[in-house]
């Protein structure tokens, strides 16, 4: 499989290409992924295929971004995971079609994504956001070993947690 950046035991972490643009739609349309993204509304074409190039964007020039999760058992497209700045820091985040929830594959990208941003990308502190009532990801940030920093608003006033990991020494 070509552009695979990460490895995982069950998951490839690849680059975007503009190929994706469906099987995202998939997933950037659907009620049950968006409700605890911003202010739950589906995406517009116009705005998946703004996010695409913004990952190839960010990939291309900084060396990370949300990778596309790939299922290294069915070559399926499960939604992404990896890195982004947010507010001066770097945000690992996760989207996955609502048939891979519940089953460790975003803490295993999740963790994977981390590491590299520790090791690779040698940063020192790596944050992550969501709405409280997102239970399911304040769970994968802990078990990352992310500490609940503050409650605090996005950027359209909506309500999110604040959970930070600093690199760990040695």
């Amino acid at each position: 499989m070509d552009g695979i950046v990460l490895e995982t035991e069950q998951l490839f972490l690849c680059e975007w290409s503009l190929k994706d643009f469906d099987a995202f739609k998939a997933i950037a349309t659907n009620p049950t992924v968006m409700q605890f993204i911003g202010t739950g509304a589906l995406w517009s074409d116009d705005r998946i295929q703004q996010w695409i190039e913004k990952q190839i964007f960010l990939y291309t020039n900084y060396q990370f971004c949300n990778w596309v999760l790939i299922d290294k058992m069915t070559q399926a497209f499960m939604g992404f995971c990896g890195l982004q700045p947010f507010n001066q820091e770097i945000e690992i985040g996760w989207w996955l079609a609502p048939e891979y929830w519940g089953k460790g594959f975003a803490t295993e990208s999740a963790q994977a994504a981390m590491a590299d941003g520790f090791n690779r990308l040698n940063l020192s502190r790596i944050v992550s956001i969501a709405q409280p009532a997102n239970h399911r990801s304040i769970r994968v940030m802990e078990k990352l070993g992310m500490q609940f920093e503050k409650m605090s608003t996005d950027l359209r006033g909506i309500e999110v947690v604040y959970y930070a990991k600093n690199r760990p020494a040695g």
